[in-house]
């Protein structure tokens, strides 16, 4: 971050070629492909895509938060299913696009086999609760 507070980033092309997705993210059960904006801002904003591998698991992503500034998430392919506490259900398919406050409780309920998301997350290292129910 700059001294006046802003973000700053450095310049980065990110080839699809060279970074391929890898199955070392939060979820067993999905691939992660960084964008390279992490780096670029010194760590300030993450941008990457998240694809399913395998079909949801029984009741979902389990009841969660993030311990983050900010969230956005658009969906590229597919469709969800996702709770959110105070929302309820929502449903969501290729084209939406929604924000999650910071630490509001979800669960991804459903997804299917094709479904393919970019996220933003400030900043790029957060951590994710597990709420036992």
């Amino acid at each position: 971050m700059s001294a006046t507070g802003k973000i700053t980033s450095s310049f980065v092309i990110n080839k699809a070629r060279d970074n391929p997705f890898k199955g070392d993210g939060l979820r067993a059960y999905r691939e992660y492909r960084d964008l390279g904006v992490a780096k670029s801002t010194g760590g300030r904003v993450h941008v990457h895509l998240i694809r399913t591998t395998n079909p949801c698991p029984p009741g979902g992503s389990g009841l969660h938060y993030h311990d983050l500034e900010f969230q956005m998430v658009y969906c590229l392919k597919g469709r969800s299913r996702v709770w959110f506490e105070g929302q309820g259900e929502v449903e969501i398919e290729a084209g939406d696009s929604w924000i999650q406050p910071p630490s509001i409780r979800h669960n991804v309920l459903y997804y299917s086999d094709d479904y393919e998301v970019l996220e933003i997350t400030l900043p790029a290292e957060y951590e994710t609760v597990t709420i036992k129910s």
